[in-house]
């Protein structure tokens, strides 16, 4: 009964993973960490079928049970560092998003896999990992350990990872993925530690399953909630996070929501063509990031080169006033830089909500962005005042 039990998780383990794999084929997903995470759900699936056959031959006897077997723990063995590098680097690439220094550090990753490649054909012949008796019964060996230490040696470079960037997240989202990452290797870790207390219990598969069921989950939510190009909140997150705000609204009236556009994006967009409109607002959000992280602000990406910040004003380090002086000299500082051919500006407006006149979400919107216009039209006529000016006095300007 023990047996088919087993047989029967590790089935529909597979089951699981490979729904999620072909869900991830069909909205292709070609990036290098969506490529990882697919090797990942392949990796596992393989080693839930092999656990599945070590479960079912165990004891067997038939003509080539034994090499059945054989066949099963060997694969097994070989594929479970497998699945602890890939998530290794996946945590690798996730954390420093850098594919370059990724593929430079990839030898590294790949040595005590190899090893422990190499560690498994010559098991074949003599025993060391582990062996299979007379009775077709599995039984681990003196070098068991190496195996296991290759597969949590991986665990462990991934949690350095995750506890590197944790301790300089640039936003709470970002903290709550860094967290679902972390939690990846514990229910394995604790699982291993109870299979080896408890010889004959397997645990360690189910619990890469749940755990990739959890950070699958967190993807989705991820890329439901996201825009793909600046990592920040999309439409979809700011409306449902501004609709609980307002409900919670009346009891703190202190919500504000700041919005902004960028200044001449089109001609960014028309002059130095859309790669360096796209690096426009990668910058932007870079500063705005920056600036939320300090006064614990929600942002997100509304649209096009439009940007929203929702905040609170608590008290006089915490105003709009103070963030938005805060964002202009983090631009300020950008221009200066010349990292870029063109000057980047936002045109900025904001609004308070307000019990009385102020009650939706649609009307504090409404309400910044008919602020921000009035900047927009305000800096449009000094720009023409000025060029006008020029004509009129070229030698002045």
């Amino acid at each position: 009964m023990c047996v088919i039990a087993y047989v029967q998780m590790n089935l529909f383990g597979i089951i699981i993973l490979l729904f999620y794999w072909l869900n991830q084929r069909r909205s292709g997903a070609l990036s290098l960490d969506d490529r990882l995470f697919n090797g990942i759900l392949i990796a596992t699936m393989l080693e839930l079928l092999m656990d599945a056959g070590q479960w079912a031959l165990e004891g067997a006897h038939f003509p080539g049970s034994y090499l059945l077997q054989m066949l099963c723990y060997s694969l097994g063995y070989g594929v479970a560092p497998a699945i602890t590098c890939l998530w290794a680097m996946y945590c690798d690439l996730r954390t420093n998003m850098d594919e370059r220094s990724l593929r430079r550090r990839l030898p590294l990753y790949l040595l005590p896999a190899a090893i422990n490649t190499l560690l498994l054909v010559a098991n074949v012949f003599t025993p060391l990992v582990f062996n299979i008796n007379a009775d077709n019964i599995y039984q681990r060996d003196r070098l068991f350990w190496v195996y296991m230490a290759f597969m949590y040696f991986y665990g462990l470079v991934s949690l350095v990872w995750v506890i590197r960037k944790s301790m300089h997240p640039s936003d709470a989202m970002e903290r709550s993925e860094l967290r679902f990452i972390a939690l990846f290797i514990v229910a394995p870790l604790i699982a291993g530690v109870l299979q080896w207390l408890f010889y004959g219990i397997s645990l360690i598969w189910q619990s890469v399953v749940l755990s990739i069921i959890l950070v699958y989950t967190n993807v989705l939510s991820r890329q439901i909630s996201t825009d793909p190009l600046t990592g920040l909140n999309n439409r979809r997150k700011l409306n449902r996070y501004l609709s609980l705000k307002i409900g919670s609204a009346q009891t703190t009236p202190s919500m504000y929501l700041i919005m902004m556009d960028a200044d001449d994006f089109k001609s960014i967009n028309d002059q130095y063509g859309h790669t360096a409109g796209d690096r426009a607002l990668v910058a932007i959000s870079d500063i705005l990031k920056q600036v939320c992280s300090r006064y614990d602000c929600f942002l997100s990406r509304l649209g096009g080169d439009e940007f929203v910040i929702l905040g609170h004003d608590q008290d006089q380090a915490s105003t709009p006033q103070t963030v938005i002086r805060q964002i202009e000299a983090g631009l300020d500082a950008l221009n200066q830089s010349q990292r870029e051919p063109f000057p980047i500006s936002l045109s900025i407006g904001w609004a308070k909500f307000d019990t009385q006149t102020i009650t939706t979400a649609d009307a504090l919107l409404t309400a910044a962005d008919q602020q921000m216009y009035r900047t927009k039209v305000e800096k449009h006529e000094a720009r023409r005042r000025l060029a006008q000016k020029s004509k009129e006095h070229p030698s002045k300007a």
